[in-house]
């Protein structure tokens, strides 16, 4: 009965992972990569590890349960492991900014990364990147961010539930290439 009543998007992310070519395996609970992006009234839903040699690692899948008037919502944080700690005065916290044709329900027509980006230029750097703007604009808003403390290196959020394929897994890549080069030192 359990079973039967538990969210099974991370199993569903998996599957749709190895069904485009990464090697995707759903990782046991309760390991500390599960608390990225988990605040009040949010869950994880376990972690997704990734084992096809790019700069992601793991997946955490986060869900916040329906409200008395909200629907339930999910978010998708990609973890890019890094070798050095960067200091909390040089964190980088960039989101996508979707310019609409009509405000509110229009089409969108273009992104722009704004943030606190500490003068490393990724913002810039990922605003004139043609791959990672249609990234942005076909599966939702993107925040890229620096982890500290338990973790050293990046986190990508999306803020919705996508299905992969192999294009938006490549640009996916290529948003955490740029990030990581963007600091000379990390």
């Amino acid at each position: 009965m359990r079973e039967k009543l538990r969210d099974k998007t991370r199993d569903k992310l998996a599957e749709q992972l190895n069904a485009i070519g990464v090697t995707a395996t759903l990782s046991g609970r309760d390991r500390p990569e599960e608390k990225v992006g988990n605040r009040v009234f949010r869950r994880s839903l376990g972690i997704i590890d990734i084992t096809d040699g790019g700069l992601i690692k793991w997946i955490n899948i986060i869900k916040q349960d329906r409200q008395k008037d909200s629907p339930p919502r999910w978010w998708i944080y990609l973890g890019v492991p890094g070798d050095m700690q960067l200091p909390k005065s040089r964190s980088v916290n960039i989101r996508t900014k979707r310019k609409k044709s009509f405000p509110l329900f229009g089409k969108i027509i273009g992104v722009t990364w704004k943030g606190q980006d500490r003068n490393h230029g990724l913002a810039k750097k990922l605003s004139d990147d043609v791959e990672t703007d249609n990234l942005a604009t076909g599966i939702g808003n993107i925040r890229v961010q620096t982890l500290h403390e338990d973790f050293n290196g990046w986190s990508i959020e999306i803020d919705r539930r996508f299905d992969p394929t192999p294009e938006i897994w490549k640009s996916l890549q290529r948003v955490a290439d740029i990030s990581v080069k963007s600091i000379a030192y990390f």
